[in-house]
């Protein structure tokens, strides 16, 4: 969340989407409703948070010096409201219980789009409620420590790192459009049987590792090219699901994927442009309607599948020094087989 807060650099033209009038009416809609969701100052002088949140100067202050909360009213004078800066990071023991806090408007579009029905009417009731739910999550399972400890660098802790060794991703680099590249070994933790070697709770937090690096990576680029960046584009090598499907290892990993995506993917809306499954046999088709039946409608319309490595595919979205060399492109960077 957040993850575009604090950087005034960024060029204007880039760092706004281009959206028509009915959808900038509705997120101004749904950024008031969000806004008047907003606990009661009590309860964030109860969890002695004030300070820890930048204030916006607003038009109008009405008694800024008792409780560091400015106002401003509106036009008409009408109606007045707290005005807090949004934040990349808050201490998640300083956030109110409900896990609320300022949100940028690219945080809030996600979740507004990722309730968008077909006919492109927005669902903005099941979108706020997925909002709250995410904010709370967020404070349950402390998403902001490990925000912290992936943007300064600190080790995660050592079931994490034994977890990313068994389910194989990397970073590769950047598409044309500046968006982070990840190639996961999908295929060989199917039938790794590593699944069953770690507990739920320790694949749900090496997960939430892996969905804030999306954000890090994303900031990070955002920083140092001046353009917003609010999407990453995820590669698949299903190679080896061919043995999990012989062996019946996959039929034990689906359960794990279903639970990451309904308890933790969820709460990460629309942070992925497109998906590309490659080196996927006709005969994983069946396993994979099984798990395209547990995703987000919207995640799965933008899945493609391909049977081999779709080389012409990859060099139409990055550059050949982006690609691994086992997949006929440039990248010579560390990707390791699964343990």
């Amino acid at each position: 969340m957040n993850h575009l807060c604090g950087l005034p650099h960024l060029n204007n033209d880039d760092s706004q989407v281009a959206i028509h009038p009915y959808e900038q009416e509705t997120l101004a809609a749904f950024r008031q409703r969000f806004y008047d969701s907003a606990p009661p100052i009590e309860e964030y002088r109860s969890n002695n948070n004030i300070a820890d949140y930048d204030v916006d100067a607003g038009e109008e202050k009405k008694d800024s010096s008792s409780h560091g909360f400015q106002y401003e009213c509106d036009e008409t004078n009408l109606i007045s409201r707290r005005v807090l800066t949004p934040q990349y990071t808050i201490p998640h023991d300083k956030l109110p219980p409900s896990g609320w806090r300022p949100l940028d408007d690219c945080t809030l579009y996600r979740f507004l789009l990722a309730d968008r029905q077909k006919d492109g009417i927005f669902d903005t009731e099941a979108s706020f409620q997925r909002l709250m739910a995410a904010l709370q999550f967020r404070r349950e399972y402390r998403s902001d420590v490990i925000v912290h400890n992936i943007w300064n660098n600190l080790s995660p802790p050592a079931h994490v790192q034994k977890c990313k060794a068994m389910r194989v991703a990397i970073w590769a680099g950047t598409d044309h459009n500046s968006r982070p590249v990840v190639f996961e070994r999908l295929g060989q933790f199917f039938s790794s049987g590593n699944a069953a070697l770690m507990t739920e709770e320790e694949w749900e937090e090496s997960y939430l590792y892996f969905l804030e690096t999306h954000f890090c990576r994303m900031r990070q680029i955002s920083m140092n090219s001046g353009v917003a960046v609010d999407r990453i584009v995820y590669f698949a090598d299903f190679s080896g699901v061919v043995t999990s499907i012989m062996n019946r290892k996959i039929w034990k990993v689906i359960p794990l994927l279903k639970r990451l995506v309904k308890k933790v993917e969820s709460h990460y809306p629309e942070i992925v442009d497109h998906i590309t499954l490659f080196n996927v046999p006709t005969i994983a088709s069946a396993a994979y309607k099984v798990v395209r039946g547990f995703l987000d409608p919207v995640t799965a319309d933008k899945i493609e599948l391909f049977s081999g490595v779709p080389l012409e595919r990859f060099n139409e979205l990055m550059g050949e020094n982006v690609i691994p060399k086992e997949y006929g492109g440039r990248n010579d960077c560390d990707y390791p087989q699964t343990l």
